[in-house]
């Protein structure tokens, strides 16, 4: 991350963003609490949800009351009082979601990566296991919840709300829209090419394509708008799991590849050492550095 890139933070519904842009290309002014404000889909949240890794095991966390409390803020890494930066100049724009933190190690990593600048939108999602899921299926082990397949609806938040407030004040539209992801995330940026128009880049970095019934899916299914280009990984050992749904995830991967490829989409595919949990955000980096540098 360089030094003077400028943040803003804002939550909607649950979601908690976190826009990294380039001081110089942010905005001055004021932060607009309107414009970045409340969600206008007023349903109650639950006060506590769950959070969970792909090995299952849930986290319970504390949220925000109801999606109508939003909160909004700036900071730079330099400069407390600049605020209100946005996307211009037509820089590339990544969304990214994150099972925690703010997305600063991916940034700081694509930047060692020698990755063109960009702006991050890193999104922590109310539910990772619920959110990011396209269907409903049963948890990886007995004792767990199952996935409650709420992807639509976070892809609806996430281009009628979310994308709005990271970009309502660019001059230009970006360059370029990636959308990214690991594990579960990843799952969620594939999907989306068959149900989105709004991302012309996929970056899947050891994506969750284990997930019951989706290279079928995938193969019913047309892209809403062809890729410009898709990013895959894998870790090595990823596939030995005592998981009978996680040993599907090198067969899954290789399918959704196949099929990206055979449709036109210049497709990279990266094996990583290790398995799942090794070092995923330089595996991220590696993802949207690629993407970007196309």
């Amino acid at each position: 991350m360089g030094s003077e890139d400028i943040v803003r933070e804002f939550t909607i519904c649950g979601n908690h963003v976190t826009v990294h842009v380039p001081a110089h290309c942010a905005d001055e002014g004021l932060l607009d609490s309107e414009r970045y404000g409340r969600c206008p889909q007023q349903q109650a949240c639950n006060s506590r949800d769950q959070h969970a890794d792909d090995n299952g095991r849930n986290e319970g966390y504390a949220l925000e009351p109801s999606c109508g409390q939003e909160h909004t803020g700036a900071r730079s890494r330099q400069h407390t009082d600049r605020a209100n930066p946005s996307p211009s100049n037509g820089l590339p724009v990544v969304y990214l979601h994150v099972h925690d933190g703010d997305g600063s190690e991916v940034l700081r990593l694509c930047h060692e990566l020698g990755c063109r600048q960009f702006v991050l939108a890193a999104m922590r999602p109310r539910c990772w296991n619920d959110d990011l899921t396209p269907w409903e299926c049963s948890g990886l082990f007995a004792d767990d919840a199952p996935f409650a397949g709420k992807a639509a609806e976070q892809l609806r938040l996430l281009e009628s709300e979310i994308i709005p407030r990271v970009e309502g004040d660019a001059p230009r539209k970006p360059e370029q829209r990636v959308l990214a992801g690991y594990s579960l995330a990843g799952l969620f940026a594939t999907w989306a090419t068959f149900n989105s128009t709004a991302f012309g880049l996929v970056a899947s970095a050891s994506g969750s394509l284990w997930y019951p019934d989706f290279a079928g899916y995938a193969a019913a299914s047309e892209f809403a708008r062809k890729p410009a280009s898709a990013y895959f990984s894998l870790g090595s050992k990823e596939a030995r799991t005592p998981s009978r749904l996680l040993r599907n995830v090198a067969q899954g991967t290789h399918d959704v590849v196949e099929l990206f490829k055979a449709r036109g989409v210049p497709t990279a595919f990266e094996q990583n050492p290790g398995n799942h949990f090794k070092d995923p955000a330089l595996r991220m980096a590696k993802g949207i550095a690629w993407a970007l540098g196309r």
